[in-house]
Formats: C-alpha cells, sequence, structure tokens
C-alpha cells in the first residue's frame, strides 16, 4: 500500500467556488513538508467551466516567482477533486490582523488602531508583489502578460508570523488571451463588490489601475479600522462603488492621520483611473518615500512582533493544527507499510522547541552512511550521523546482528536465531502502535458553557441540537481529531473554539463570551394563571418554567426593532397561545410589559400595538 502524496488538514478558508486546507506532502522516501491546498468544492468537481478556470488560476501562480506572492507549486486531483497545491504560509491574513486589533481592550475614549507606519509599509510589500505581476513578460516570447489580480482584499494579503507580505489568489485574475485558455466574458462582474473599481464594478476592461485602487482601499480601511464601502444593502453597495462615494474623511475618523498620507490614499480612490497613480511601482515608491520622511525605518522584524502579539491564540491553535496533520501522516505511514516517514519529524521537534522561523517548513532527509562504515563501527557513534529514528532502528539492528555474527563465527545472513526475537518485537511494536492510534483517535464528550448560557452550537460547521437554542453548560460529543466549535445567539457576535481530542482533554473548557452587537430592548414577562406553563421566546432564545408563585420574569436581550415571538406551552406540552410583538426604545428601568393571561389564553401587550393568536 502506497502514502497518499497529500493529506488534509482543516479547512481555514472557504468561498463560493474553493476550500483552502492546511495540508502535507509526503514523499514516497519519507520526505515531508506542509503545504496549502486549494480545491475545488465537490458539487463543482464535475464543472467542466470551473476546471478550466482553476487550471488557469495553477498556469497564471506557477509564473509568478516572486517574494511577495504566495508560490503555486503545481496542479493535481485530490480526493476526485481539481486542486492547487501552493507554498504554505504559517501566519493569517490581513483580515484577521485587522479583526483581531478591533477587538483589543482599550482604555474609556480611545480606538484600537495599527500604527499609521506599519500600515503604510505592509501596503508597500503588497504594491511591490503585485507590480511584479502586472509586468510579468512571458519566458519564451517576451510579451506582457498583462495579469491584473482583481480580487485584491485583506482576505487575499496574507502576513507570516515572520512578517512576510504576500499576495494570494489570482483567482479571477485578467491575462493576455495567449496565455490564458479562459477569458472573462465582458459584462460579468467576479469579485468582492466591497474593494472593486468603479470601472470593474461597470463591466468595463480592467488594467493595473485598478488593483491600485483595491490596494488603496485596503489602506484606508487599516488606518480607519472602519471599512469603507458598506452597507446592509448590496445594491446601495453597487451604486457607492460606481460613483465613488466616500462616506467619511480619514481625519475625521482618525484625527493621527496626516494630511500629506490622506492625499496619498485618495490619490490612488480617484474615481477616474487617469488620474490614480501610473502604476503600483509608482504606488509603492510614493508610500516608501512617505516612510522616509517619517525616519521610519521599518521591516519584517516589526510586521511580525506586532502580529504575533495581536494573533498569539490563533498561532497557538495553528501549531495545534499542524501537530495534528503530522499525527495524521504518521498513522496513515504505518498503515502503509516500508518505506513510510518517520515517527519523529524535524517539525515535530521545531514545534515542540516553539521554533517556527520560516514561513516554508520543509524536512529534509538524511543522508544514511555507506554498509562498509556499518560493519566496523556502531552508526550513532559516527560523527555528525543525523538519520531520522526509523534509519537508526535499521542501523542499529545491522550493527548488532553484525556484532553478534563476529562472536559466534556465523556469516552474515545466517541470522535464523533471531527471527523468534524479531517476531517478538515487531509484535511488541504492533501492540504498542495499535493503544496509541486507539487514544489519539478517540472521541471526546465536552462540557462547554457560555456567557450568555443559552446559545447555538455548531460542531465542525454542522448545527448541534437541529439548531435550536441549548442552554450551557452543555455537553457535546466531538470527532477524533482538531474540532471547531461555534457558538452563536441573535445580537451577538459568534465566538469559535477549537479543541484536539488527540490528547483526550480537555474535559471542560472555559466560559465562552459571546460580544453584543444589536441594541438591546429589555421585555419584562408577567403570567397571570393558576396552572404552571412554559413560556419560549423565539423558538428556545428565551425559556422560562412559569408558576403562580414565580409568574414574573425579564428578558434583558432581545434585539430592538426585530420581530419576536412568545409560545406558552402547558405541561402536557401542548402550545396553548402564541403572540408575536417588536421590542423598541426600552430600558431595563422601564421594559415592555407584556400580560400572559392563563385563564384567556393570550397575551396583552402593554403600550404596543398586540398581534395576539390565540389557539
Amino acid at each position: 500500500m502506497t502514502i497518499k502524496p497529500y493529506i488534509l488538514g482543516s479547512v481555514v478558508a472557504r468561498g463560493g467556488m474553493a476550500e483552502i486546507y492546511r495540508g502535507l506532502h509526503v514523499g514516497q522516501d519519507g520526505f515531508q513538508r506542509l503545504v496549502a491546498i486549494k480545491r475545488i468544492l465537490p458539487h463543482h468537481a464535475q464543472n467542466a467551466e470551473f476546471a478550466e478556470m482553476f487550471r488557469d488560476e495553477a498556469h497564471i501562480g506557477q509564473r509568478l516567482q516572486h517574494a511577495n506572492i504566495v508560490k503555486v507549486e503545481g496542479f493535481d486531483m485530490i480526493e476526485g477533486s481539481p486542486s492547487i497545491i501552493m507554498e504554505f504560509i504559517d501566519g493569517s491574513d490581513l483580515r484577521a490582523v485587522l479583526a483581531a486589533t478591533e477587538n483589543r481592550k482599550m482604555s474609556p475614549g480611545k480606538r484600537p488602531h495599527l500604527p499609521a507606519e506599519l500600515c503604510v509599509y505592509i501596503v508597500a510589500e503588497a504594491a511591490r508583489g503585485l507590480h511584479y505581476a502586472h509586468t510579468r513578460r512571458d519566458d519564451v516570447t517576451g510579451k506582457p502578460l498583462n495579469i491584473v489580480h482583481r480580487d485584491i482584499s485583506p482576505q487575499n494579503i496574507l502576513i507570516s508570523w515572520e512578517g512576510e507580505v504576500k499576495i494570494t489568489d489570482f483567482g479571477i485574475a485578467a491575462a493576455d488571451r495567449d496565455f490564458k485558455q479562459t477569458e472573462t466574458k465582458a459584462g460579468i462582474v467576479k469579485g468582492k463588490y466591497s474593494y472593486m473599481s468603479p470601472e470593474q464594478i461597470s463591466g468595463k476592461k480592467c488594467d493595473a489601475r485598478t488593483d491600485i485602487f483595491a490596494l488603496s482601499i485596503v489602506l484606508w480601511e487599516m488606518l480607519t479600522m472602519h471599512r469603507m464601502f458598506t452597507s446592509d444593502n448590496e445594491f446601495e453597495v453597487i451604486e457607492m462603488v460606481r460613483n465613488c462615494k466616500i462616506p467619511i474623511r480619514m481625519r475625521d475618523i482618525n484625527p493621527s492621520i496626516t494630511e500629506e498620507l490622506e492625499t496619498i490614499v485618495l490619490r490612488g480612490l480617484a474615481k477616474d483611473p487617469r488620474r490614480r497613480y501610473e502604476s503600483m511601482e509608482i504606488f509603492e515608491r510614493t508610500l516608501r518615500g512617505f516612510l522616509a520622511k517619517l525616519n521610519a525605518t521599518l521591516s519584517a522584524n516589526e510586521v511580525s512582533l506586532f502580529v504575533k502579539d495581536v494573533l498569539s491564540d490563533r498561532r497557538d491553535a495553528a501549531r495545534e493544527e499542524m501537530r495534528k496533520i503530522l499525527t495524521s501522516a504518521k498513522l496513515k505511514a504505518s498503515e502503509s507499510g516500508p518505506g513510510a516517514p518517520p515517527s519523529r519529524t524535524s517539525l515535530e521537534l521545531a514545534l515542540d522547541s516553539g521554533n517556527q522561523s520560516t514561513s516554508t517548513l520543509t524536512i529534509g532527509r538524511a543522508t544514511r552512511p555507506p554498509t562498509s562504515v556499518l560493519a566496523s563501527q556502531n552508526p550513532q557513534s559516527l560523527p555528525g550521523f543525523r538519520g531520522t529514528s526509523a534509519h537508526r532502528a535499521v542501523q542499529n539492528k545491522q550493527y548488532e546482528q553484525q556484532r553478534m555474527q563476529q562472536k559466534s563465527g556465523r556469516k552474515p545472513g545466517s541470522s535464523f536465531p533471531f527471527i523468534p526475537a524479531a517476531m517478538v518485537l515487531l509484535l511488541a511494536c504492533a501492540v504498542a502502535f495499535k493503544n496509541y492510534q486507539n487514544a489519539a483517535r478517540q472521541a471526546l464528550t465536552l462540557t462547554v458553557k457560555s456567557s450568555p448560557e443559552i446559545v447555538r452550537i455548531k460542531i465542525n460547521e454542522r448545527d448541534h441540537a437541529n439548531g435550536k437554542y441549548v442552554a450551557t453548560p452543555a455537553r457535546i460529543r466531538l470527532d477524533p481529531g482538531l474540532n471547531s466549535v461555534e457558538f452563536s445567539r441573535d445580537g451577538y457576535d459568534s465566538e469559535k473554539i477549537l479543541v484536539n481530542t488527540d490528547s483526550g482533554i480537555p474535559k471542560s473548557h472555559p466560559t465562552v463570551k459571546l460580544k453584543p452587537n444589536a441594541t438591546f430592548a429589555p421585555v419584562r414577562l408577567e403570567y397571570r394563571g393558576t396552572d404552571p406553563v412554559t413560556i419560549t421566546v423565539n423558538s428556545g432564545f428565551y425559556r422560562q418554567k412559569f408558576t403562580q408563585q414565580q409568574n414574573i420574569f425579564q428578558v434583558p436581550d432581545l434585539p430592538s426593532g426585530e420581530n419576536a415571538n412568545i409560545a406558552v406551552i402547558s405541561s402536557e406540552k401542548k402550545i396553548i397561545s402564541r403572540c408575536s410583538f417588536t421590542p423598541t426604545n426600552t430600558s431595563e428601568r422601564r421594559p415592555l410589559l407584556i400580560v400572559i393571561d392563563g385563564t384567556k389564553k393570550g397575551c396583552e401587550i402593554v403600550g404596543q400595538q398586540k398581534k395576539d393568536d390565540r389557539q
């Protein structure tokens, strides 16, 4: 049985057409290296047009060899889906850096932000990579390839833990007809509306200045910590972009931004492409000139320190995911028999020591000493010997056999007396491996807690309890390996934790606190009746048992202005009445009062129009 060349880890990003995995490339000789694998979603795998676009992206990527562009290494079929094999960037995308910065705790009256010099340096590095792509020529003919990215956004700018800035995802890049096999049809708009140029969103021809506009949006958002083109209505976003309607001045949001820097950004955001920078190179030079005037001698080291600081938790989670991938590789290799990779790799040693100094982690193959050397001396004593554990085991065995043969006078190869011992050793190893495998692959029941206590839970993107609200502490069952557990509640930002069951711990997890993202309108429920009932609000968002003695409860966090529903359930678990209402302009001192009449089986909404549905 042969080793599969690629082992998929967890999904790190997912779009409408493809998803990106952490992965491991395993060679037949035991060589291993981490890679990123971009794979077409299964339901698109048989679509010929998607497959051709995917192949085009791989072809474009392989021609772009630059320090500020994620390297594309190949194109392959993995588990039945076309896949692009890319350089593994040990770090994060810019969107996650911005989100983590925004969530940092600040003193009252202060807003979290990135240092302006750091923002300018990151964008200048991205501009350097894009200029290379824009000016790339065919290696044979020397003709310009005319590559335009057309999908620049914070998600497509990656930053490694060592501070390297790299552009990724040339999935909708336009290139010269002689090179690119599938052309984007006229009038069809592809990309993210909020980061498009006016000409792109209008379906007009795009050139390098389109990427300048998009990268200027990214810089605007980094400096202000606000989205530039945003609205709840998609059509409004399109109109804002088409008219180049910038909602607010940068210095009104962040007074520390200088007039010169604002002028630099606004030139890149000119509605007319002819008024923007002539090339990405000129944009980059302008940004670096601004840094020079400030005597800001930034380097990748400053970026590295900042990113490691704001994303420390994510970095630890990524390291655990690497361990999971390596564990999977070892298990599959052990099942594959001879030729498997070593059970202990230099990458694992690096993870144990916390040494992650490069964005692309590779594992070299050790050179094995010749047999003539093994016949005369112990390989462990050889100077500079750095064989893998698998090599050392084989070499030690050969050395011991040769030493015993010399004592007994037996010729090499007559090792029959040692076969029973070898069989016992192999049996012991098999039992030990089986025990290890069972321990590593066991499922885990975890007790989770949250605040607020009633939440919806997703486990590995699947709804827990059929998507209904559940009260925590709650016990959930997780699959073997790394699991994502997401908590959500109306009016709050969702939160996600990662739990690796390979270690068998923990049995419980610290309380997950959800952050409000809405204005709340408290509501007081008052029950008037003799028979006990259970009252639920919004299908379990709030659930409480009411009796004649305990008949008043307050719901503190219903989102203001959103329709809410009440169901009154009898002790026989039958719905005896319903009513709906919209809480607005209330407070904890003066909440909206809803009286639930147990005898009339109805609701009275005090101070608001009543919508009563009796059963």
